[in-house]
């Protein structure tokens, strides 16, 4: 055994407590179970087969390469050469994609098969893993993302996530989505399409789950394992998934074929007679009984059984509607990996809307600004940078009457910024607060002045006054107030003197913004099946006889739209929620985790409404440090009810 290998056994243990159920046999062991001979029996080289209809089959071979196995059981060769591993996924009209490793090449394939007159079988792509040898190939269809990708395991331990078809427009693609640490020496990987998880056996430790939606973190966590972590003996081989949620996989030392079923969390297994050594099983429902094509290493070919066991149907979840749109620009990522890019915010060139600024904190850097279409222009290092905001108007003294501020975490500060005459972002001051952990922040300007609010992880509010011109700004304390727990985002309306603000695991709180409004805010909306936690960033958009609130419902990944209905203290009310999904002709990926979001109603060069711009938590397709997303306010609209 290897050192990663022993590493692995290690970790496991840490992990036994949570598997410790999962070890267990549900059903009893049957020895009775027979095989007889499938397909072609002489040097047959073989590893996994796949199911495509009742009587149906798909096979590989390292000597005769894919073959199909007719309903009379005759072989076809599809694709001669040296084929190791199967997976397939049917789209529609009897068109099935199917992904196998080249190991001439080197490679793994993606293979597009249909029938018309006689099954056909058709290169679509090839994707090499950088320096090293593919170990296993499988695919997953997305329902959310209306794409299939394939999940590609090296001899490094890293898994490379590759778009390979467009569903909903019936064309393949070729787009790296993400690479991350896999598993030592893969013996096999399947994806259960309708839990989105990805399944890989190591062949002499166990089974490890791993989340299949790349807008998510790739952490392992065990299914089953080998002995002295878990009740399962060497040695495991392929996997495969049938479409009621169903794992199925060999021990190929006792010949036993085991069954998981995630909805249960349940085992089941049979053992099979003869002089076997059963090292893959794909696995077709047929009434009451399910097919089982095994490929059978000590015989050299693949054999087929069955046994007597029912499909179990899936329980759909109750899913709140939820409108699915599309980034159709993103900025330059941060400059380094991890949790870094927090809190967008525009800045308006009232002179030529084409060259208006994206504002991005760098929670690690400073403030990061960028064009319209994404490009980085500036990166100010002035500190650990949370949130950012900005207003624009004739009572501020300086140029571009501008003021720029963000909560800087290094020095528990409001950092001050404004735009020169030549379109670039200045850093005036740090101007000090008493706040002892800085958080989030926002702005509001009235015919009394302009104003900064700032919280900090206790709930505790302090509203600062700025003053000053083009070469000073200060800041006076006027207002302090709570919230219970910790906040972050907030949205103040200029118009009503309105402030909107979060509490990340309560809800939407709203107070007035005049220092004379008082020390006590009111909840408008708690956290329920649409608005769930954490509640981050949020942004009044002006619509021209609406107001809307822009809401970041972290914990699903998505956003939810209030309509604010005017009173002496507004109400909320819900018009819509939707989440950013890939857009795969502009080669963007999909939004997760959002922490902060800014919104504008001012048209802009090719955005005749505005823009939302939100923060991604995963920057995929492909995989980078963080960035910021760009929505066509139009796409926004498509979730109002």
């Amino acid at each position: 055994m290897n050192i990663t290998q022993s590493f692995n056994l290690i970790a496991s243990a840490i992990l036994l407590s949570t598997v410790a159920a999962c070890s267990q046999t549900n059903a009893p062991v049957d020895s009775a179970n027979q095989v007889r001979a499938f397909g072609p029996t002489e040097n047959v080289q073989g590893s996994q087969a796949a199911a495509l209809t009742n009587n149906t089959w798909l096979i590989s071979s390292e000597s005769q390469g894919l073959q199909l196995i007719d309903e009379m059981g005759n072989s076809h060769t599809l694709q001669s050469g040296n084929f190791e591993t199967l997976s397939v996924k049917a789209l529609d009209n009897g068109h099935y994609l199917v992904a196998s490793i080249d190991n001439e090449t080197d490679q793994a394939v993606i293979f597009k098969l249909q029938k018309d007159a006689q099954w056909q079988l058709k290169t679509l792509s090839r994707i090499t893993p950088p320096k090293a040898k593919p170990e296993a190939v499988c695919l997953f269809s997305n329902s959310t993302t209306h794409a299939v990708s394939a999940f590609v395991s090296d001899a490094r331990g890293l898994i490379r996530e590759t778009l390979v078809y467009d569903v909903k427009n019936n064309h393949p693609l070729n787009l790296e989505l993400r690479e991350f640490a896999g598993i030592s020496d893969t013996s096999g990987c399947a994806v259960d399409d309708h839990n989105k998880t990805l399944y890989l056996s190591e062949g002499e430790v166990g089974i490890w789950r791993i989340n299949a939606d790349a807008e998510s973190r790739a952490d392992k966590t065990p299914v089953a394992l080998m002995a002295p972590f878990g009740n399962l003996v060497p040695e495991i081989g392929g996997l495969s998934t049938t479409s009621d949620g169903s794992l199925w996989f060999t021990t190929t030392e006792d010949n036993t074929l085991h069954r998981y079923e995630s909805k249960d969390k349940r085992f089941s297994s049979w053992q099979f007679a003869g002089d076997l050594a059963l090292e893959s099983a794909a696995v077709h429902f047929n009434n009451t009984k399910a097919d089982i094509v095994f490929y059978d290493d000590e015989s050299g070919h693949y054999v087929k059984g069955f046994i007597n066991t029912p499909y179990q149907e899936q329980v759909k979840p109750t899913k709140q509607a939820v409108t699915y749109i599309t980034a159709q620009a993103q900025t330059d990522a941060v400059r380094a990996f991890g949790d870094a890019a927090d809190d967008p915010a525009i800045w308006i060139n009232t002179h030529d809307k084409a060259h208006s600024l994206i504002l991005g904190t760098d929670k690690r850097r400073g403030l990061m600004v960028y064009n319209l279409a994404g490009n980085e222009l500036q990166a100010l290092e002035t500190g650990r940078l949370n949130n950012v905001d900005v207003r624009q108007n004739n009572s501020i003294d300086n140029p571009a009457h501008t003021w720029i501020t963000g909560s800087n975490r290094t020095h528990n500060s409001i950092s001050v910024y404004t735009v020169d005459t030549q379109n670039k972002v200045q850093h005036l001051a740090e101007l000090p607060t008493t706040l002892t952990e800085i958080y989030g922040m926002c702005m509001y300007s009235s015919s009394t002045g302009n104003y900064v609010f700032m919280n900090d992880k206790s709930g505790l509010f302090q509203q600062y006054k700025l003053t000053g011109n083009a070469t000073s700004v200060n800041a006076k304390l006027v207002r302090e107030f709570n919230v219970p727990s910790q906040p972050e985002g907030c949205s103040a309306d200029d118009k009503t003197g309105e402030l909107f603000l979060g509490e990340e695991d309560e809800g939407i709180w709203f107070i007035g913004a005049e220092p004379t409004a008082g020390t006590q805010p009111v909840m408008l909306q708690t956290i329920n099946d649409m608005l769930v936690d954490d509640i981050e960033g949020m942004e009044i958009y002006h619509a021209t006889d609406t107001r809307y609130l822009v809401v970041s419902s972290q914990g699903d990944n998505s956003y939810v739209l209030y309509k604010i209905i005017d009173g002496n203290v507004p109400r909320l009310e819900f018009a819509g929620k939707f989440a950013i999904s890939n857009n795969l002709e502009r080669a963007i990926d999909g939004v997760s985790e959002t922490d902060g979001l800014t919104v504008t109603a001012t048209p802009l060069p090719g955005y005749p409404e505005g823009v939302l711009i939100v923060q991604d938590g995963y920057n995929r397709m492909p995989q980078a440090p963080q960035n910021f997303k760009i929505i066509d306010w139009r796409e926004v609209k498509k979730a109002l009810k």
